[in-house]
């Protein structure tokens, strides 16, 4: 689970991207966002719910199409914005609301909360298996992300001239779109 969480993915690139762009205090909304939107995530999981989408399979493509959709979206608003904006910053972190959501559709959310919950099984009420779920997910994932967003920040430094911020944030949305080539081949 940490691995799967610590590895790049929408989430890490995104709140990167953040701690880069307005620094962690301005980000929170953002971080707390994912971190709550995993557990909730997490919990949801660990009631099986991907016994529904085996029994409806229709629902796998569907969630596929929409997740890389958005991820290209995000990744083409990170060079669209550079040129757009000409260096004065009128974008803004992810709000708290939007940050829990993006989890629903974030494929390797999904993927790493599902493997968990089918592998691990607790003989205890289903509420406090979704507590146990909900926090172990965000707990791990505050640490992970908190990580994140401080090195973006500490990074930011470096990235001063325009040419450097550029190769930076063409970077990330490259590693964007790879994850989005990556739920496609899945």
């Amino acid at each position: 689970m940490f691995v799967g969480l610590f590895t790049p993915g929408p989430n890490i690139i995104l709140l990167t991207i953040s701690g880069v762009k307005f620094g962690v205090k301005d980000t929170y909304p953002h971080l707390f966002g994912v971190v709550i939107g995993t557990g909730f995530l997490a919990a949801l999981t660990s009631l099986g719910v991907n016994s529904i989408i085996l029994k409806a399979p229709i629902l796998e493509p569907i969630l596929k199409v929409i997740s890389i959709s958005w991820i290209m979206y995000l990744a083409l608003q990170l060079v669209i914005k550079d040129y757009i904006e000409n260096g004065e910053s009128k974008s803004r972190p992810f709000k708290f609301s939007e940050a829990v959501l993006f989890q629903l559709i974030n494929p390797k959310l999904w993927a790493l909360t599902l493997s968990a919950s089918a592998g691990f099984s607790l003989d205890s009420s289903i509420f406090l298996k979704m507590l146990f779920y909900f926090i172990l997910f965000a707990a791990v994932n505050f640490m992970v992300c908190a990580f994140w967003l401080v090195f973006g920040s500490y990074v930011s430094k470096y990235l001063k001239k325009k040419i450097i911020w550029r190769c930076f944030m063409y970077l990330m949305a490259i590693f964007l779109m790879f994850s989005g080539y990556l739920i496609l081949i899945q």
